[in-house]
């Protein structure tokens, strides 16, 4: 009896195996097939590479190098460059007499050509996949900075609910995601909300960017975040207002600190 209800068990299994094998060559040479008569683009430059694979779904090697320059000399505090001689100890001419409610801010790079032509084009797509790409090289290039900040939780800057009716996704919520993946650490899109509706920075003067985000965010459960160092995610950071006031209902529900990480640094008109 033991025998016979040992080899009906296994049957399954076996059976099970051979499937997931099958599956993973179909999956395997229908990939390479897909790349045969449609090879992969970079949708940057345009270019074709046949001979090494790329970094990223969505940009070549090249590309890769341009997106990602090497960080040379910028602010400890806001992530702007600066000059080859100035020190940042206590903030740069871009952020000394901002009182931010975050400690630092981790960037891939500023928002300039080519970074700037491949967020544009990341955050207006019907598809997520660019977005994804961006948020990858973020979480490999600047892997070293966003290890050294020991984050407990990942947090995304949350849309008002109407914007998700005009917008096919939040770019946050999806550099969230991949980061989370990278880092090994939880990423929770629903515990920081926003509590009204701003109008868009882009459309305030930067000297009434602070005010126009003031009390623009909550948090739904304070127990969770009580003395967690917390890393805030964005696309962008201009002149950290957004960032800063969520930082802030973070630090009041009683997170220990906040960190910022955003694809791209911009520089604002003062």
């Amino acid at each position: 009896m033991n025998v016979q209800h040992n080899t009906q068990t296994m049957v399954p299994s076996r059976t099970a195996n051979s499937f997931r094998t099958a599956i993973r060559w179909c999956h395997h040479h229908l990939r390479d097939l897909s790349d045969f008569v449609f090879p992969r683009q970079c949708v940057l430059c345009g270019s074709v590479d046949e001979n090494e694979p790329a970094l990223t779904v969505c940009y070549c090697r090249d590309c890769v190098i341009r997106l990602c320059p090497v960080p040379v000399n910028r602010c400890q505090r806001c992530a702007a460059e600066i000059g080859p001689h100035a020190t940042s100890r206590n903030g740069c001419i871009h952020c000394r007499d901002r009182k931010f409610k975050f400690q630092n801010v981790v960037c891939l790079g500023m928002y300039d050509s080519p970074l700037r032509q491949a967020l544009l084009s990341a955050k207006w797509s019907f598809s997520a996949v660019r977005m994804q790409s961006l948020a990858v090289l973020l979480a490999t290039e600047r892997s070293d900075e966003l290890q050294t900040l020991k984050v407990d939780r990942i947090i995304p800057v949350p849309q008002h609910w109407r914007q998700r009716f005009v917008r096919h996704f939040n770019p946050a919520w999806i550099l969230g995601s991949v980061l989370a993946r990278e880092m090994h650490i939880l990423c929770d899109v629903h515990l920081l909300r926003r509590a009204r509706r701003t109008r868009a920075q882009k459309r305030v003067a930067v000297s009434q960017r602070f005010e126009n985000q003031a009390g623009a965010f909550q948090v739904r459960d304070s127990h969770i975040v009580a003395g967690e160092h917390i890393l805030l995610v964005d696309d962008v950071l201009t002149s950290g207002a957004t960032c800063s006031e969520a930082a802030r209902a973070l630090l009041q529900a009683g997170a220990r600190s906040c960190s910022v990480a955003v694809i791209a640094r911009v520089l604002d008109s003062r």
